[in-house]
């Protein structure tokens, strides 16, 4: 029996590691995973060391206000993975906390598979000398960092992006609203405020500002999307002091729920992609500690924070980043959305030049699969 720890420090990598997971366990593969991980690890019979919720802060400062912590997961990580003797250490996403553990794991002579690069093409480039030093094999999901990785001499396989083969809708837009008793005469409007408690508390207040606003001028109907990872007593501690009417609806929904949406209000990151595949109109917004962003600005290559504006290589969809995210500023991009058809028209016709860019044949986490299985199970 084989051993592999896996870490899936954020909901979207926990998704993803759990398709992996599925595989292996498809082919019957004898191998045991333990890592970090949350529910849905759970579910396939991860021994999870450190849950996901445990880790998942955002921006310098907060990292730095969890570091102690962080390091503690880390030494506790590194001496699980030498005392089951681990055949292979899969790491996704969640650069800063993975990159750093990189290291650790191949220090004790561990191969180190990465699934989903750093954003080196945004920022940060220099990250590309550390991921050449301690990892084993990168799996990439963009066709435009492959000739980063071809010219950085880095080993890697491109898989495309383990977003298009998951997304799937249930239920019709109509059945959706129906069953949510929304009226003919309400535009759906729905609240992405992230996956992560610090975006939650950034972002969600705001939001619900917004929406006060949004409601004197139309008439909506108020869902809010609730993340895996995120508690709901966390999210009803905002509600509670709104006069809003808002459905909170959980995770498992989510796609049916933004298919049947007229306007989605989210959090910057890979919900972005997910609601352009899905093909609804939105407005990103995104907002960290003033200090970790001054910090973090230094670093930044390029002007775009959403993947949907980077892939399209231009400004696709409204960025309402830092100062300019207040409740009036999102009315205003709503706005130009709900009541201007060629905004909406070229926006969705943007869209499917994304999916189209990312489609693909094969299935990434069975790309993945047979790479890391060829690797470990053949190895002695």
């Amino acid at each position: 029996m084989k051993n592999i720890l896996i870490i899936a420090a954020e909901n979207s990598a926990e998704t993803y590691g759990a398709r992996v997971i599925d595989e292996f366990q498809k082919a019957g593969a004898p191998v045991n995973f333990f890592g970090v991980g949350g529910d849905k690890f759970l579910d396939r019979g991860v021994d999870v060391i450190v849950h996901n919720r445990d880790l998942a802060v955002v921006g310098i400062i907060e990292v730095v206000s969890h570091l102690l912590k962080i390091k503690r997961f880390m030494s506790l990580l590194v001496d699980t993975a030498i005392k089951r003797k681990a055949d292979a250490v899969l790491l996704i996403d969640f650069p800063d906390f993975n990159i750093r553990i990189a290291k650790k794991f191949r220090k004790a002579g561990i191969p180190v598979y990465y699934y989903i690069s750093p954003t080196v093409w945004a920022w940060r480039y220099s990250r590309v000398k550390l991921l050449r030093k301690y990892v084993t094999h990168m799996f990439i999901i963009f066709p435009f960092e492959v000739p980063i990785f071809e010219r950085e001499n880095i080993p890697f396989t491109y898989t495309g992006h383990p977003l298009v083969p998951l997304i799937k809708v249930t239920e019709s837009r109509e059945d959706f609203k129906k069953g949510e008793n929304v009226k003919n005469s309400e535009l759906v409007v729905t609240l992405l405020p992230g996956s992560r408690r610090s975006e939650v508390d950034f972002l969600l207040p705001e939001m619900l500002r917004a929406m006060a606003l949004l409601k004197k001028e139309f008439k909506i109907r108020l869902f809010l999307l609730k993340a895996g990872g995120i508690e709901r007593e966390r999210i009803d501690g905002f509600l509670r002091g709104s006069s809003l009417d808002i459905t909170v609806i959980e995770q498992g929904r989510g796609y049916d729920l933004i298919a049947a949406s007229d306007i989605v209000l989210t959090t910057c990151g890979t919900s972005n992609l997910e609601i352009a595949i899905l093909g609804t109109p939105f407005v990103a917004v995104y907002r960290v500690n003033k200090l970790s962003y001054l910090m973090g600005k230094r670093f930044v290559k390029i002007d775009l924070y959403s993947i949907v504006n980077i892939l399209a290589q231009k400004e696709v969809i409204k960025e309402l980043i830092q100062r300019n995210f207040t409740a009036e500023n999102i009315v205003t991009e709503m706005r130009k959305i709900l009541t201007g058809p060629e905004v909406r028209k070229n926006m969705l016709s943007e869209f499917d030049r994304i999916r189209t860019l990312l489609a693909q044949d094969s299935n990434p986490s069975e790309i993945i699969y047979k790479k890391i299985a060829g690797d470990v199970l053949l190895s002695q």
